[in-house]
């Protein structure tokens, strides 16, 4: 896994994250972030209530 703290702004596009190369790494859709997998294309979607530490973070 290849990680990078780009300060690009042009990687956030209100909802939407992509990486350098353009590839859409994920969404922020309702209630939580929407991501799809490379390999079999399935969107899972994450709650933010299950993310640990988001309400501190929301706030």
């Amino acid at each position: 896994m290849i990680t990078t703290s780009a300060s690009n702004s042009d990687t956030c596009h209100g909802t939407e994250t992509r990486c350098e190369c353009g590839q859409l790494i994920a969404k922020v859709r309702g209630q939580g972030i929407e991501l799809k997998c490379k390999r079999c294309k399935r969107i899972v979607i994450i709650p933010f209530s299950s993310i640990e530490g988001w309400s501190t973070v929301a706030s």
